[in-house]
């Protein structure tokens, strides 16, 4: 016999012993149309054939529970890696195998004919070496991973990323030759802030209760510190000569807003004045395209400004808030700092 039958084995349910001995038999295909149904099988010999590769497929699973005896002795198998699993299996359930070890030997190739196949001992290092080509897909991916990674941490945190870089640049400059001077001990309050009526909240319960109740900083509010009976133009005029710096809460509101943008004007008079580290813009919230007036745009891109940020960046925006606020009047501007990055 050179090649085993198919479906011919598997009607015999109740055979217990199958000998097989002495044939040209190689291989076979479709191990369960040849013993898969042979509920009874308990003895199974293919003794001296010519099978050089056992495999997991070889055999149906379930055959290889029921066997009490395998003899595959006397056969010329092939000590190459494929055997692997044959010698893995040998090592849990060789009590059942015949003859073994002295009439199982190597085959081929000519360097391991002759010896035993108890000796022949695969390892997965050999058999499984490491392609270079995954070490670069690898290498590739976690480069794509960080790239876009950074990429959508960089797009997300821009604003953050840019306080960052100006506190950074403050820290510097300060390293050569910032000298504190004492000019805000002049003014009654240390900055004058401009917003709309609409972000009043923000101003009142985030901003005054950050500056004046934690840091110990005086703002001056047309909501608490204007005089009544003064015009408005005369309140702004009197308060912003009290007070050291400007902060200009920006957002869509106030870029809607005439009498914001008028303010704008003003603000912008003292900061030809006085240079630019006088303003301290603060962006709530990107500005729309549609609402962005040439006041405003011009006060944006002539006065770099911090964007404030809720969650894991609001503690960097508020330190930069108070390096701009706290910075003296005269030395290079923390915002021509900023205008650079």
């Amino acid at each position: 016999m050179v090649n085993l039958p198919t479906n011919v084995f598997t009607k015999m349910k109740l055979l217990q012993k199958l000998h097989l001995n002495e044939n040209g038999i190689t291989d076979w295909n479709d191990s369960c149309r040849i013993f898969g149904n042979m509920t009874s099988l308990k003895h199974l010999s293919l003794r001296h054939n010519h099978i050089s590769v056992i495999n997991e497929t070889s055999f149906p699973d379930d055959l290889l529970s029921r066997l009490k005896k395998l003899n595959l002795a006397r056969n010329p198998f092939s000590c190459i890696c494929d055997q692997m699993w044959f010698r893995n299996w040998i090592q849990n359930n060789g009590l059942i195998l015949l003859e073994y070890p002295k009439e199982y030997s190597c085959g081929n190739p000519n360097n391991m004919r002759g010896i035993l196949l108890r000796d022949y001992k695969p390892t997965d290092k050999i058999c499984n070496p490491w392609n270079p080509l995954y070490t670069m897909a690898i290498v590739m991916g976690i480069v794509v991973i960080s790239f876009f990674t950074v990429g959508s941490i960089a797009a997300k945190c821009q604003g953050n990323i840019k306080n960052y870089i100006y506190l950074l640049r403050v820290h510097h400059n300060r390293k050569h030759g910032y000298i504190p001077l004492d000019s805000e001990e002049d003014y009654e309050y240390h900055a004058f802030v401009v917003y709309c009526d609409n972000d009043r909240k923000w101003v009142h319960n985030d901003l005054l209760n950050k500056l004046e109740n934690e840091e110990g900083l005086q703002l001056c509010i047309h909501h608490r510190n204007f005089i009544v009976g003064d015009s408005i133009t005369t309140n702004i005029d009197n308060f912003l000569k009290k007070s050291w710096k400007v902060l200009v809460i920006v957002s869509n509101n106030f870029a809607q807003s005439e009498w914001c943008q008028w303010e704008v004007d003003v603000v912008q008079e003292r900061r030809r004045r006085q240079g630019k580290e006088v303003i301290v813009p603060i962006i709530l919230e990107t500005i729309d395209s549609k609402h962005m007036t040439s006041q405003l745009r011009t006060l944006l891109d002539s006065t770099p400004s911090l964007r404030y940020s809720s969650g894991v960046g609001t503690e960097l925006f508020w330190k930069g808030l108070l390096e701009s606020l706290r910075k003296p009047l005269g030395h290079p501007p923390t915002s021509l700092l900023y205008s650079r990055i």
